[in-house]
């Protein structure tokens, strides 16, 4: 452990910001691993209730699920069928607007991963940069401990773009895994309320909830 730790003291300040960065990455991706997970977006006992009440045009009982049951899925259906009446186009537009507003948060923390995937081997790249200046500054001088400066400069060079590549590799993986989870999500989402359109534009759906 000791060793460790000398060896991340050998890379000099740029490590400071570095460990931030891999503190931040972490706790995007564990928390957008808890949140990215289905149930909270779409249930399938739900999913199931809602296609029964809409195929027997039940349709007042649909909604009044969906408010018993609030979620982003169920606010969708609640939705489509309290617009099921409008011209396709503005049903579209309505369903599209309400599902921005209750699925943004479906990308949250994403765009500051892509900024830690890319700067980490940037300040990692400076870190060497910083290393180099001072073996240049030692070669350049004279004096006694020469060959211990050069070390402390290769390391500072060395440890810092290892950190920044160790950083920026599993984030870049794990971000690309959670945006295509997200994206498998709506359209699992898109999916069901598609099926759902098919029932409540039928023709015979005017005697809603007629068999209640």
């Amino acid at each position: 452990m000791n060793h460790v730790l000398d060896i991340l003291k050998s890379g000099g300040p740029v490590m400071i910001p570095l460990g931030l960065l891999s503190l931040v990455a972490l706790a995007i991706v564990i928390e957008r691993l808890w949140m990215l997970r289905g149930s909270n977006y779409m249930k399938a006992a739900e999913v199931s209730t809602l296609r029964e009440l809409l195929a027997a045009a039940r349709f007042s009982h649909a909604v009044d699920f969906c408010k018993r049951s609030p979620g982003p899925f169920t606010g969708l259906v609640a939705t489509l069928v309290e617009n099921r009446q409008a011209p396709y186009d503005e049903l579209k537009q309505i369903l599209e607007d309400t599902a921005r507003n209750r699925l943004h948060n479906l990308q949250r923390g994403l765009a500051a991963l892509g900024t830690i995937v890319a700067g980490a081997p940037l300040l990692g790249l400076l870190g060497t940069v910083i290393g180099m200046i001072k073996i240049f500054s030692v070669v350049a001088g004279s004096g006694a401990q020469v060959t211990e400066k050069l070390s402390l400069g290769i390391s500072e060079a060395l440890v810092t773009t290892a950190t920044g590549l160790i950083i920026a590799i599993p984030a870049l993986f794990t971000h690309s895994f959670l945006e295509g989870r997200a994206a498998t999500i709506i359209s699992d989402m898109e999916t069901q309320l598609i099926d759902m359109l098919h029932f409540v534009r039928r023709p015979h759906t005017e005697e809603e909830d007629s068999a209640s």
